[in-house]
């Protein structure tokens, strides 16, 4: 199964068989005892789900209220390590299905293994303090889809507020900055979700995803002079999973939420 190479041991071929042959049988397993409980009308078990932070604290609120309602007996499991990459987690059936950026460097041996529903288009925004003086200019309106956009270099002096998200957060990030050839003057290096809350409180400028303004229908926001720089939010799970009854209603449930505007609605 193993070989010493190079001072190290690394899987031989016909280990990576075995593996491989193990890991369909353990999802074959665990389709077939959902299955059975499906037939058996028992709502219990367990439903993973990958979710980074930011898509949580949208998500949950507004899913699991009625979700819980139809499965108040099975647990909920909530994977937000997005950076240790929801789709090798989701084909090796350590997730039941997660919420990933298409814009996402995937081995293809682990992209074969999975379905991808697209689910909506967002964008990145330019976010300013309340005092800043891009932000005088917006006669106090809020949608930002109502005034133009403006150039990244307008705000190249001052503080930035930078994000250490996973890697394809940050080829998102860094095309924007390539296409302005700007250099961002990191101030803060912070998780997103805190992002927001130090631009509302003057400690400088940064690029936030459209579907934070929509959830926080506050702050000042611009568009980017040089296009959207657009990403797609898709639903993903394997191609062979059994897809369970609470599964599928947790599905619906966002599906039915995305199509009535739940998210980007001001």
């Amino acid at each position: 199964i193993f070989e010493r190479k190079e001072g190290g041991l690394s899987v031989t071929q016909e280990g990576k068989l075995l593996i491989d042959t193990a890991r369909r049988e353990v999802i074959m397993e665990a389709n077939l005892r959902q299955e059975l409980d499906d037939m058996k009308n028992e709502k219990s078990g367990v439903l993973r789900v990958g979710l980074s932070v930011n898509r949580a604290a949208m998500f949950l609120p507004v899913i699991l209220p009625e979700w819980r309602k139809m499965y108040p007996k099975v647990q909920l499991r909530v994977n937000t390590r997005s950076g240790n990459g929801f789709e090798k987690q989701v084909a090796e059936g350590k997730l039941d299905f997660a919420f990933v950026m298409d814009a996402a460097e995937v081995a293809p041996s682990v992209r074969k293994e999975l379905t991808y529903e697209p689910l909506f288009v967002y964008r990145l925004l330019l976010a300013v303090p309340p005092e800043h003086p891009l932000a005088k200019t917006t006669g106090g309106i809020f949608d930002w889809r109502l005034r133009p956009p403006v150039d990244l270099n307008l705000v190249k002096d001052d503080p930035f507020i930078t994000n250490n998200h996973e890697p394809r957060f940050a080829r998102w990030l860094n095309a924007v900055y390539e296409a302005y050839d700007f250099y961002p003057n990191s101030a803060v290096v912070i998780n997103g979700s805190s992002q927001f809350n130090l631009v509302q409180s003057g400690i400088g400028c940064a690029l936030l995803q459209d579907t934070i303004a929509f959830a926080q229908k506050r702050g000042v926001f611009f568009r980017l002079d040089k296009g959207d720089f657009e990403t797609t939010l898709c639903m993903i799970r394997r191609k062979d999973s059994y897809v369970s009854q609470s599964m599928n209603a947790f599905m619906e449930l966002v599906r039915e939420n995305i199509c009535i505007g739940t998210w980007n609605k001001i």
